[in-house]
């Protein structure tokens, strides 16, 4: 009975040993593996290290040549250890308190959290569409806010090369004298304009439009209350250009202006009272399922 006691007990502490075995080779193999998951050692300071599958994030939904994808990646690597350096001082600072930090940070996450819970839930139940009664409503009703600080003009613009054909009938058709003008002109322009515009529904910023022709020495003032109609040459092109119609500045902008700038404001407010909704209904469900006690 001795014998076969001891033959058990040794049974035990041998099947004990081999378990401990194999439990030290499946942490070593899974130490292993997180190594290798981790990719390339790219930076270290002091005991904090940056690894490949760190910067993986970077390139998620970006598609980058190899020249790009170095840049950012060293880009990421220098500012993270920057970050390293001066993080790891500021945490043996003395004179800094770390629970307040602590506790900032913690507020910090929840915020983010929240606002991402919120986004997403907010892009679920968002309706985006918006209809012509709603943008004229508002408009009618919110018109304060439409002031123009610059003119607005309706124009026909084309810019061609001084050697380009027939410049002395694009002067005529320019002026928009005959009904047949602006066909003539949209055939013309297809062929031999560098530029060209003409569009008598939509306005535009007199400033815009200066952008796109060099008109210099000229009283704007004057020269849009005139609906002048111009022709001058510079850096080897001719412009031609005619004031049709204009709005004058520090009075209400036109409806069809600011349609996309008032379906923007409206679906803003969608936003924010969908937001407010969202946080009202979570708030609420937790208090009726009895999650909040206040003592």
């Amino acid at each position: 009975m001795k014998r076969l006691a001891f033959f058990i007990s040794t049974f035990d502490l041998m099947r004990t040993l081999v378990l401990l075995l194999l439990l030290l080779i499946s942490i070593g193999i899974s130490s292993c593996k997180t190594e290798v998951d981790k990719g390339k050692l790219l930076a270290k300071v002091n005991e904090a290290e940056l690894y490949t599958a760190d910067l993986d994030f970077l390139f998620k939904n970006e598609i980058m040549s190899k020249a790009d994808s170095a840049e950012v990646s060293q880009s990421y690597i220098d500012n993270w250890v920057q970050k390293q350096i001066l993080s790891q001082e500021a945490l043996h600072n003395e004179r800094i308190d770390q629970e307040e930090i602590n506790r900032k940070t913690e507020s910090f996450k929840n915020d983010l959290l929240v606002m991402e819970m919120e986004q997403l839930l907010v892009s679920e139940r968002l309706d985006t569409a918006v209809s012509d009664k709603e943008i004229s409503a508002y408009y009618e009703k919110h018109k304060d806010d439409f002031q123009l600080n610059d003119y607005l003009v309706k124009v026909l613009y084309i810019k061609v090369a001084v050697d380009a054909p027939d410049l002395d009938k694009v002067s005529s058709w320019y002026k928009l004298s005959k009904e047949t003008d602006v066909a003539e002109l949209d055939v013309y322009a297809k062929i031999y304009a560098k530029n060209y515009y003409y569009d008598e529904e939509n306005w535009i910023y007199f400033d815009d439009l200066l952008k796109e022709i060099p008109l210099q020495d000229v009283n704007k003032d004057r020269f849009i209350m005139k609906q002048s109609k111009t022709r001058f040459e510079d850096g080897g092109y001719y412009y031609f250009l005619n004031v049709i119609d204009y709005k004058l500045k520090n009075t209400i902008s036109p409806l069809n202006f600011e349609k996309e700038n008032i379906r923007e404001r409206i679906i803003n407010v969608r936003v924010k009272e969908l937001r407010e909704e969202i946080k009202n209904e979570i708030i609420s469900k937790a208090y009726e399922q009895n999650a909040v006690t206040i003592y």
